[in-house]
Protein backbone atom coordinates (compact mmCIF):
# COMPACT_ATOMS: atom_id res chain seq x y z
CA UNK A 1 0.00 0.00 0.00
CA UNK A 2 1.04 3.12 -0.62
CA UNK A 3 2.66 5.38 2.01
CA UNK A 4 0.93 8.96 1.54
CA UNK A 5 1.93 12.43 3.39
CA UNK A 6 -0.33 15.56 3.56
CA UNK A 7 1.63 18.60 3.80
CA UNK A 8 0.63 22.14 4.87
CA UNK A 9 1.34 25.48 2.80
CA UNK A 10 4.89 26.30 4.70
CA UNK A 11 6.28 23.26 5.64
CA UNK A 12 10.04 22.12 4.81
CA UNK A 13 9.70 18.45 3.57
CA UNK A 14 13.76 18.18 3.21
CA UNK A 15 16.58 20.67 3.95
CA UNK A 16 19.94 21.13 1.80
CA UNK A 17 22.51 18.57 3.70
CA UNK A 18 20.11 16.31 5.72
CA UNK A 19 20.52 12.40 4.96
CA UNK A 20 17.56 10.85 3.47
CA UNK A 21 17.16 8.76 0.45
CA UNK A 22 13.25 8.85 0.30
CA UNK A 23 12.30 10.55 -2.72
CA UNK A 24 8.42 12.25 -2.88
CA UNK A 25 6.12 11.74 -5.84
CA UNK A 26 3.53 14.90 -5.72
CA UNK A 27 -0.01 13.88 -5.98
CA UNK A 28 -1.59 17.57 -4.88
CA UNK A 29 0.17 20.94 -4.26
CA UNK A 30 3.21 22.39 -5.20
CA UNK A 31 6.57 22.34 -3.76
CA UNK A 32 9.22 25.24 -3.93
CA UNK A 33 12.89 23.63 -4.74
CA UNK A 34 15.39 26.28 -3.30
CA UNK A 35 19.63 25.32 -3.91
CA UNK A 36 22.49 27.49 -3.08
CA UNK A 37 25.73 27.21 -4.84
CA UNK A 38 28.41 29.45 -5.47
CA UNK A 39 26.46 31.99 -3.65
CA UNK A 40 23.67 32.07 -6.07
CA UNK A 41 20.51 30.92 -5.39
CA UNK A 42 18.67 28.15 -7.67
CA UNK A 43 14.73 28.53 -7.45
CA UNK A 44 12.10 26.30 -9.10
CA UNK A 45 8.56 24.77 -8.51
CA UNK A 46 7.10 21.30 -9.08
CA UNK A 47 3.81 20.27 -9.07
CA UNK A 48 1.48 17.16 -9.39
CA UNK A 49 3.45 14.28 -11.53
CA UNK A 50 6.54 15.38 -10.47
CA UNK A 51 9.12 13.74 -8.00
CA UNK A 52 11.67 15.59 -5.74
CA UNK A 53 14.57 13.53 -4.16
CA UNK A 54 15.26 11.30 -6.65
CA UNK A 55 18.61 11.47 -6.06
CA UNK A 56 18.90 10.20 -2.79
CA UNK A 57 16.45 7.33 -3.68
CA UNK A 58 19.14 6.09 -6.40
CA UNK A 59 22.24 6.59 -4.14
CA UNK A 60 23.52 9.03 -6.53
CA UNK A 61 24.39 11.59 -3.44
CA UNK A 62 24.85 11.26 0.20
CA UNK A 63 22.76 14.06 1.61
CA UNK A 64 20.04 16.40 0.19
CA UNK A 65 21.04 19.01 -2.49
CA UNK A 66 18.54 21.39 -1.90
CA UNK A 67 15.60 22.35 0.88
CA UNK A 68 11.89 21.66 -0.44
CA UNK A 69 9.11 23.79 1.09
CA UNK A 70 5.63 23.50 0.52
CA UNK A 71 3.93 26.50 -2.08
CA UNK A 72 0.38 24.86 -0.83
CA UNK A 73 -1.11 22.37 1.10
CA UNK A 74 -0.97 19.11 -0.25
CA UNK A 75 -0.09 15.30 -0.64
CA UNK A 76 3.08 13.42 -1.68
CA UNK A 77 3.68 9.71 -2.01
CA UNK A 78 6.75 8.76 -0.15
CA UNK A 79 9.15 6.39 -2.28
CA UNK A 80 11.91 4.58 -0.51
CA UNK A 81 14.01 1.80 -1.73
CA UNK A 82 11.60 -0.85 -0.74
CA UNK A 83 8.89 0.68 -2.41
CA UNK A 84 10.77 1.25 -5.31
CA UNK A 85 11.37 -2.78 -5.30
CA UNK A 86 8.09 -3.29 -4.67
CA UNK A 87 7.02 -1.15 -7.76
CA UNK A 88 9.78 -2.83 -9.76
CA UNK A 89 8.63 -6.13 -9.12
CA UNK A 90 4.66 -5.93 -8.83
CA UNK A 91 2.39 -4.78 -12.05
CA UNK A 92 3.45 -2.45 -14.79
CA UNK A 93 0.61 0.01 -13.89
CA UNK A 94 2.38 0.86 -10.30
CA UNK A 95 6.10 1.59 -12.28
CA UNK A 96 4.27 4.00 -14.30
CA UNK A 97 3.65 7.18 -12.47
CA UNK A 98 7.23 7.22 -10.99
CA UNK A 99 8.76 6.25 -14.96
CA UNK A 100 6.63 9.48 -15.77
CA UNK A 101 8.03 11.81 -13.02
CA UNK A 102 11.47 10.82 -13.70
CA UNK A 103 11.22 10.95 -17.22
CA UNK A 104 9.93 14.70 -16.85
CA UNK A 105 12.78 15.47 -14.42
CA UNK A 106 15.36 14.05 -17.29
CA UNK A 107 13.48 16.64 -19.60
CA UNK A 108 13.81 19.73 -17.63
CA UNK A 109 17.36 18.52 -17.06
CA UNK A 110 18.37 18.03 -21.08
CA UNK A 111 15.82 20.63 -22.68
CA UNK A 112 17.05 24.27 -22.01
CA UNK A 113 13.69 26.40 -21.12
CA UNK A 114 13.07 29.86 -22.42
CA UNK A 115 14.34 32.43 -19.90
CA UNK A 116 12.66 35.30 -19.74
CA UNK A 117 13.77 38.85 -21.30
CA UNK A 118 13.40 42.14 -21.77
CA UNK A 119 11.33 41.62 -24.64
CA UNK A 120 8.57 39.15 -23.45
CA UNK A 121 4.92 40.35 -23.72
CA UNK A 122 3.03 40.80 -20.63
CA UNK A 123 -0.41 39.96 -22.06
CA UNK A 124 -2.40 39.53 -18.65
CA UNK A 125 -2.41 39.29 -15.40
CA UNK A 126 -3.61 35.80 -13.42
CA UNK A 127 -5.11 35.23 -9.68
CA UNK A 128 -7.15 32.75 -8.31
CA UNK A 129 -10.24 33.95 -6.59
CA UNK A 130 -11.26 30.59 -4.23
CA UNK A 131 -9.03 28.10 -2.50
CA UNK A 132 -8.37 25.58 -5.18
CA UNK A 133 -7.61 28.21 -8.11
CA UNK A 134 -5.00 29.57 -5.82
CA UNK A 135 -3.48 26.34 -5.02
CA UNK A 136 -3.04 25.71 -8.61
CA UNK A 137 -0.97 29.48 -8.99
CA UNK A 138 1.41 28.17 -6.46
CA UNK A 139 -0.95 30.61 -4.09
CA UNK A 140 0.88 33.79 -6.20
CA UNK A 141 -0.44 35.84 -9.08
CA UNK A 142 1.10 34.39 -12.55
CA UNK A 143 1.84 36.79 -15.84
CA UNK A 144 0.65 35.24 -19.12
CA UNK A 145 3.75 35.72 -20.85
CA UNK A 146 2.53 33.63 -24.31
CA UNK A 147 -0.16 32.61 -26.10
CA UNK A 148 -1.83 30.10 -26.34
CA UNK A 149 -2.19 29.77 -22.31
CA UNK A 150 -4.31 26.50 -21.56
CA UNK A 151 -6.11 25.83 -18.57
CA UNK A 152 -6.39 21.97 -18.40
CA UNK A 153 -6.73 18.89 -15.90
CA UNK A 154 -3.29 17.00 -14.92
CA UNK A 155 -3.74 12.84 -15.27
CA UNK A 156 -0.84 11.21 -14.72
CA UNK A 157 -0.34 8.28 -17.42
CA UNK A 158 -2.46 5.20 -17.52
CA UNK A 159 0.03 2.90 -19.15
CA UNK A 160 3.76 2.74 -20.29
CA UNK A 161 2.54 3.18 -23.59
CA UNK A 162 1.42 6.65 -22.45
CA UNK A 163 4.80 7.61 -21.60
CA UNK A 164 5.79 7.91 -24.94
CA UNK A 165 2.85 9.78 -26.20
CA UNK A 166 2.93 13.76 -27.09
CA UNK A 167 0.86 15.72 -24.39
CA UNK A 168 -0.62 18.69 -24.88
CA UNK A 169 1.16 21.66 -23.12
CA UNK A 170 -0.85 23.39 -20.07
CA UNK A 171 0.04 26.31 -18.20
CA UNK A 172 -2.50 25.90 -15.48
CA UNK A 173 -3.00 22.25 -14.13
CA UNK A 174 -6.07 20.99 -12.25
CA UNK A 175 -7.46 18.36 -10.61
CA UNK A 176 -9.69 17.04 -8.38
CA UNK A 177 -12.73 17.62 -10.74
CA UNK A 178 -12.81 14.02 -11.77
CA UNK A 179 -13.81 13.84 -15.42
CA UNK A 180 -15.17 16.85 -15.44
CA UNK A 181 -12.09 19.33 -16.42
CA UNK A 182 -10.66 17.70 -19.98
CA UNK A 183 -6.61 17.75 -20.42
CA UNK A 184 -6.95 20.78 -22.71
CA UNK A 185 -10.54 22.78 -21.25
CA UNK A 186 -10.07 26.31 -21.99
CA UNK A 187 -7.60 28.64 -22.90
CA UNK A 188 -6.64 32.15 -23.52
CA UNK A 189 -5.71 33.26 -27.09
CA UNK A 190 -4.81 35.58 -29.87
CA UNK A 191 -8.31 36.91 -31.83
CA UNK A 192 -7.81 37.33 -35.47
CA UNK A 193 -9.37 40.65 -35.21
CA UNK A 194 -6.90 42.05 -32.74
CA UNK A 195 -6.32 41.43 -28.99
CA UNK A 196 -7.27 38.38 -26.86
CA UNK A 197 -10.29 36.09 -26.19
CA UNK A 198 -11.17 33.44 -24.40
CA UNK A 199 -12.05 29.54 -25.69
CA UNK A 200 -13.46 26.84 -24.14
CA UNK A 201 -12.31 23.60 -26.21
CA UNK A 202 -15.76 21.61 -25.80
CA UNK A 203 -18.94 23.02 -26.57
CA UNK A 204 -21.39 22.16 -23.76
CA UNK A 205 -18.94 22.55 -20.81
CA UNK A 206 -19.99 24.74 -17.90
CA UNK A 207 -18.06 28.36 -18.14
CA UNK A 208 -18.85 32.44 -17.89
CA UNK A 209 -16.79 34.97 -18.66
CA UNK A 210 -17.82 37.66 -16.39
CA UNK A 211 -20.80 35.92 -15.58
CA UNK A 212 -22.21 35.31 -19.01
CA UNK A 213 -22.15 31.92 -20.35
CA UNK A 214 -20.36 30.49 -23.34
CA UNK A 215 -20.41 28.02 -24.76
CA UNK A 216 -23.63 26.90 -24.22
CA UNK A 217 -27.04 26.37 -26.83
CA UNK A 218 -26.32 29.16 -29.24
CA UNK A 219 -23.73 30.95 -27.63
CA UNK A 220 -20.44 30.83 -29.13
CA UNK A 221 -17.39 28.70 -27.21
CA UNK A 222 -15.08 32.03 -28.30
CA UNK A 223 -15.61 34.73 -26.06
CA UNK A 224 -13.19 38.50 -26.46
CA UNK A 225 -11.02 39.29 -23.44
CA UNK A 226 -10.70 43.44 -24.05
CA UNK A 227 -7.99 45.22 -22.12
CA UNK A 228 -9.60 45.65 -17.65
CA UNK A 229 -10.31 43.16 -15.93
CA UNK A 230 -12.21 39.72 -16.16
CA UNK A 231 -13.26 37.05 -14.10
CA UNK A 232 -13.62 33.54 -16.01
CA UNK A 233 -15.13 30.19 -14.29
CA UNK A 234 -15.53 27.21 -15.52
CA UNK A 235 -15.75 23.23 -14.37
CA UNK A 236 -18.28 22.38 -11.65
CA UNK A 237 -21.10 25.27 -11.52
CA UNK A 238 -21.50 24.43 -7.96
CA UNK A 239 -17.37 24.37 -7.02
CA UNK A 240 -15.61 26.12 -9.98
CA UNK A 241 -12.86 26.90 -10.58
CA UNK A 242 -12.65 31.07 -10.45
CA UNK A 243 -9.82 33.29 -11.55
CA UNK A 244 -9.42 37.18 -12.75
CA UNK A 245 -7.75 38.15 -15.26
CA UNK A 246 -6.24 41.33 -16.01
CA UNK A 247 -5.87 42.06 -19.81
CA UNK A 248 -3.09 45.11 -20.19
CA UNK A 249 -3.25 47.28 -22.84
Amino acid sequence: MARMLEFSEGDVLMGEGDEETVAYLIREGWLEVRRERRGMVDVSTLGPGEIVGELGLAGLVKSRTATVTALTDGVVEIIDRGALIRMVNGPGDRLVPLLAALLSRLRDVMVDEEEPDDTMVMHARLEGLNDKSRRALCNRPRMITHLPWVFGAWRGPASVTDLFRPRERVDVRLGGDGRMIRPCHVQIEYAEEGGLQVRLMNHGDWCTLDGARIGHGAAPSVAPLPPGEHELAFGAEADPWRFAIRVLA
